[in-house]
């Protein structure tokens, strides 16, 4: 190997990578996705059928003795009772752990809704003509937390229930499966997830996960806490490409630029890998990193 010059290895290089599958982040992103939309489809029937190892929904979920919970339910049932408890702590505190350290990726890689997003997006994306699509690039956290306050306060001085639960969207597709099995009929709540996909659909923007969801706002809170978490990196003098409608922009379906990620504070990235993924024969400007700050 050692008389083989450096265009010889190249080649090798290139033409073994034929032959070797390279299974995209996307690619195991999808399985992750679809495992996870499947098991919460036909998880009320398997608990109605006494299946117990894993009970629940996307506001608490239970998987033998460990219970994940929603941050900004547990949040709102203490603001109601006044109080937390040591058990609402540790299962909100594992699902925050784990945004603190690898980011906002149940966004990307859990949530069943924001599959069926990124789905109506990429229809939207080869159905409609390009004349109808607008891209918002205005940031959406500041609108999500504003939500978020507002319905809080609303708890703490009005209603004394959990308002924000209602617009969970990942609770709302679990909800769907739970009327079905156990009521045997559809609820509005199918409605009004049909309803927020048929709009992103038409605008060709996945307007809830960018400027409404408020689930979302714990999570990104709590990533940003740890600057040396996973998030996408960009090194300036790998890019080969042109300074606009680069193909990490268009493989972004939040609209977002990825080479603008590297800042420690970062609110809109859910660490989904698309960008990465285009990236992955051009240079590999684009990685999934732990650092502090930007690399290029």
């Amino acid at each position: 190997m050692h008389g083989i010059k450096t265009g010889n290895l190249l080649i090798l290089n290139a033409k073994a990578r034929v032959f070797m599958p390279h299974y995209s982040i996307h690619t195991w992103r999808r399985m992750i996705q679809m495992g996870v939309a499947f098991t919460f489809a036909i998880l009320p029937l398997l608990n109605a059928l006494g299946f117990k190892l894993i009970w629940g929904n996307f506001l608490n979920i239970h998987i033998g003795t460990v219970a994940f919970s929603d941050p900004l339910a547990v949040f709102q049932i203490a603001i109601i009772n006044q109080y937390f408890t040591s058990k609402f702590i540790i299962s909100a505190g594992l699902v925050l752990g784990i945004a603190l350290m690898l980011g906002t990726v149940f966004c990307s890689w859990i949530c069943p809704f924001g599959l069926l997003s990124e789905w109506f997006h990429t229809l939207s994306d080869r159905i409609l003509p390009r004349s109808t699509k607008k891209r918002l690039l205005i940031r959406g956290f500041m609108f999500r937390l504003a939500l978020v306050i507002i319905g809080l306060g609303t708890i703490a001085f009005v209603f004394k229930r959990p308002l924000l639960n209602q617009i969970s969207m990942p609770f709302a597709y679990s909800q769907i499966f739970q009327y079905l099995y156990i009521e045997k009929q559809l609820t509005y709540i199918a409605i009004l997830v049909t309803s927020v996909l048929i709009i992103e659909f038409i605008g060709s923007t996945r307007v809830w996960c960018r400027f409404i969801c408020p689930q979302s706002v714990f999570l990104t809170l709590a990533k940003n806490l740890n600057p040396m978490r996973l998030k996408v990196g960009f090194e300036r003098k790998r890019c080969l490409c042109r300074k606009s409608d680069t193909p990490c922009q268009c493989a972004c379906s939040l609209a977002l630029d990825p080479t603008q990620l590297n800042r420690i504070w970062e609110t809109e990235c859910n660490n989904c890998g698309a960008c990465v993924d285009a990236c992955h024969s051009l240079g590999q400007a684009l990685r999934f990193q732990w650092h502090i700050g930007e690399t290029s």
